[in-house]
C-alpha cells in the first residue's frame, strides 16, 4: 500500500497511482489508516520531510511495517526500477 501523506489539495494536483491520501496532519491527531498493522505501507510527501514524520508517527502507533518513500519524484523513480 502506498499512502500520500500531503493535503488533499496537493494529492488533487498529482500523486502517484494507486496511492491513497492520508493527511499528516490526521495522523498528528490520532487518525490513522484503517489498515492492518503489519500491512506493507510505503509513504511519500513532496519531498520526504513529512514522510518521515508520518514514519515515525505510524511505528509509535503499532505499524510494523511502515517505509518512508520520500518525496513523490524519488519514489515514483524507484517504483519504476
Amino acid at each position: 500500500m502506498i499512502i500520500d501523506v500531503r493535503t488533499k489539495g496537493e494529492y488533487e494536483q498529482g500523486h502517484i497511482k494507486g496511492a491513497i491520501l492520508h493527511d499528516l496532519a490526521d495522523m498528528m491527531r490520532g487518525v490513522f489508516p484503517d489498515v492492518s498493522k503489519d500491512e506493507k505501507i510505503i509513504l511519500y510527501c513532496q519531498s520526504g520531510g513529512r514522510s518521515m514524520m508520518a514514519t515515525d508517527l505510524m511505528k509509535k502507533a503499532g505499524f510494523t511495517n511502515v517505509t518512508n518513500g520520500g518525496g513523490m519524484s524519488e519514489l515514483e523513480r524507484t517504483l519504476r526500477v
